[in-house]
């Protein structure tokens, strides 16, 4: 709150214990948390007293690939891929919306040899039409509004 000026809106653990959903939802100060790998919508879970948004997170399109053995050794293995996915996300958007994930961390894209990759996929992505490139929070207050939970 000190650096932000604000709180956080979701959670995000990676390695999530069997109680982590639970104890983010009894805090009741998280709009939704990403610990969950299976989709390209967000979605509404209905296993505690209210209504738990889940924004889904991605590993595959995300620059910690860099840090990993099965990973990108080069920007161009970014950028190639990530444009291979969103050309296939952005093509079944015709008929139902999709999100993207890309992870991001300052440490491993933002290397001189590595952020040309980024500049790039940025350009291709917005010369897209009916593309939204926005924040994680913004997806989950856009999605409670337009896709409120189904009353119980």
């Amino acid at each position: 709150m000190r650096i932000t000026g604000q709180l956080p809106l979701g959670y995000y653990a990676g390695l999530p214990s069997l109680n982590t959903r639970r104890l983010v939802v009894e805090a009741g100060t998280f709009s939704y948390d990403s610990d969950s790998y299976c989709d390209e919508l967000p979605y509404w879970v209905y296993e505690f007293e209210q209504p738990h948004l889940v924004l889904p997170y991605s590993l595959d399109t995300n620059d910690s690939r860099f840090a990993r053995a099965e990973g990108y050794q080069l920007g161009e293995e970014f950028f190639q891929y990530v444009k291979d996915s969103f050309d296939v996300l952005y093509a079944e958007g015709t008929v139902r919306p999709r999100m993207m994930t890309i992870g991001l961390h300052a440490r491993l894209l933002g290397r001189p040899g590595r952020i040309g990759a980024l500049h790039k996929l940025l350009d291709y992505i917005q010369a897209h039409n009916r593309v939204w490139i926005c924040r994680r929070g913004d997806i989950a207050l856009h999605w409670a509004r337009t896709h409120p939970p189904s009353a119980s």
